[in-house]
């Protein structure tokens, strides 16, 4: 199999209850508008390298617990390709948007990286959990490795940092993530901590845009595209993939956060009840001139 970009790491059953007035509190019942049953995790970032043209595919272990053939069956239905060896439990997540940002509940196994099924894959890229990076076989020049993180790697890694980030092409994490996982409070000294382990590191900040620090200190500030989002489910993978997508292009640093930014913006605000991610057309014609 040829393809563009692997996505190594775990597929989620997303369930996403919407219309949600405020988030819960402890013992409280709230009742949502609607649920939305798709996808997660790394299916999100391959359905959108997808809507912007790249050849994708998820490698990772298949569940074949009910909620695992639920999932395998959205995939296709979303022309997501998922291979991988069978293994027994699939992860879910429960996500409530409200007040402009979202919770999140995940039941997970650790993260493993299929080797034997990813050595017969060959690709220009691989988008990997940060803690599954150090479990990747020997890759072949030029491939380019993007890390991610959410917050359950980063309570694996709190304390355990990689020695060095060499490997890694870029790592895209957002400003929660980058804290969590050095311990220093101020996001750009955070980043800067984790550029010198030998990675460009690439920071979302919500309404504040987005920030890259590269390994020799340089950093880059884009403004954020002002959006009205009701569900920002899913706004990492698809900022993750974008600038995955123009990575490859050959964009400079600056335009790769400019567009990764519009990019999740403008497909978060575009109303679906399926997998989010506009397509290159779609962005093309919203892009300003």
């Amino acid at each position: 199999m040829k393809v563009d970009v692997v996505c190594v790491g775990d597929p989620f059953l997303d369930l996403i209850f919407r219309g949600l007035p405020s988030f819960p509190v402890p013992g409280e019942e709230r009742l949502a508008t609607d649920l939305v049953v798709v996808p997660g995790g790394m299916a999100n970032v391959a359905y959108a390298l997808g809507r912007l043209e790249l050849a994708a595919v998820v490698c990772a272990p298949m569940g074949q617990d009910p909620a695992g053939r639920l999932l395998a069956g959205l995939m296709a239905d979303a022309g997501i390709t998922w291979v991988g060896r069978v293994t027994d439990a699939t992860p879910v997540t429960v996500a409530l948007p409200a007040d402009g940002d979202r919770a999140l509940v995940t039941l997970m196994p650790a993260p493993t990286v299929d080797a034997e099924t990813l050595v017969g894959i060959t690709t220009r890229a691989i988008v990997v959990d940060l803690p599954s990076a150090g479990q990747l076989p020997v890759l072949p020049s030029p491939t380019r490795v993007y890390a991610v993180v959410g917050d359950p790697e980063v309570a694996m890694l709190t304390g355990r940092l990689p020695a060095d980030l060499d490997d890694i092409h870029a790592l895209v994490l957002n400003r929660r993530e980058v804290v969590g996982l050095t311990g220093r409070s101020d996001v750009v000294s955070a980043a800067r901590h984790l550029a010198d382990l030998g990675t460009t590191v690439v920071v979302t900040r919500g309404s504040e845009g987005a920030i890259a620090v590269e390994p020799d200190g340089r950093i880059v500030e884009v403004a954020a595209r002002i959006a009205e989002v009701a569900d920002p489910t899913g706004a990492g993978d698809l900022f993750a993939a974008a600038y995955v997508w123009a990575d490859l292009a050959g964009h400079d640093l600056e335009e790769r956060l400019r567009l990764a930014a519009s990019y999740a913006s403008l497909s978060l605000e575009r109303p679906t009840d399926r997998q989010k991610g506009i397509t290159l057309r779609e962005f093309r014609a919203l892009m300003p001139a």
